[in-house]
């Protein structure tokens, strides 16, 4: 599917450095709009289920986003983890991660909910080596909230907006958090892992 082509190299290559120094990158205007409206479609005709903590808890006082892990059934979310593949590749090649995989999953955080401070690798485990979150809401403003907010590897305290088109990539042991939204937000949390596939 070409609409989700994404040219990785001219994307990143201008803020790699940057991005080994605090682990944390911004890539907009990543994939053309017939790719951008399939997706869109999808995450809001598919069937969510609440989201669990690692350990299998229900906690909305913790996180309150419904989501929905992509897989053969999504042909359109499937056609997004080819090009987050590719992105995979690049890391080899140029920082030599290891990776050897990807997931993703749909995430819908309702009014009134987000996700308080953690990193995607729960304790002792290291397998994601980069976490992104890609952002589907069209004109999302500062006033709707549900910025995401990452502590950078210098200590810095980065908070971004989720923004349509916007791929925000970071380090998976980096803590971060989703801030409150005041609208329904749709987006695509997405790990690149240095294991298979599961």
């Amino acid at each position: 599917m070409t609409a989700f082509y994404a040219d990785w190299h001219t994307l990143i290559d201008p803020k790699l450095d940057d991005f080994i120094t605090t682990g944390t990158m911004v890539l907009d205007n990543v994939f053309d709009k017939d790719g951008l409206t399939l997706l869109q479609n999808e995450s809001g005709f598919i069937e969510y289920k609440e989201a669990k903590l690692t350990h299998g808890e229900r906690a909305s006082a913790i996180r309150g986003d419904s989501i929905r892990w992509i897989d053969e059934s999504c042909p359109v979310g499937s056609a997004y983890l080819g090009a987050i593949d590719e992105l995979g590749w690049y890391f080899n090649a140029t920082l030599y991660t290891g990776i050897r995989s990807s997931e993703a999953h749909y995430a819908c955080y309702p009014s009134g909910f987000g996700y308080k401070w953690h990193s995607d690798n729960p304790k002792g485990r290291d397998e994601r080596v980069i976490s992104a979150v890609f952002y589907l809401n069209d004109n999302w403003a500062a006033d709707d909230g549900g910025h995401i907010t990452v502590v950078d590897k210098i200590g810095q305290t980065r908070q971004l907006l989720p923004q349509l088109n916007r791929l925000v990539v970071f380090d998976s042991n980096l803590l971060h958090q989703v801030e409150i939204t005041n609208r329904t937000r749709f987006s695509i949390a997405t790990w690149l892992r240095r294991d298979d596939r599961l």
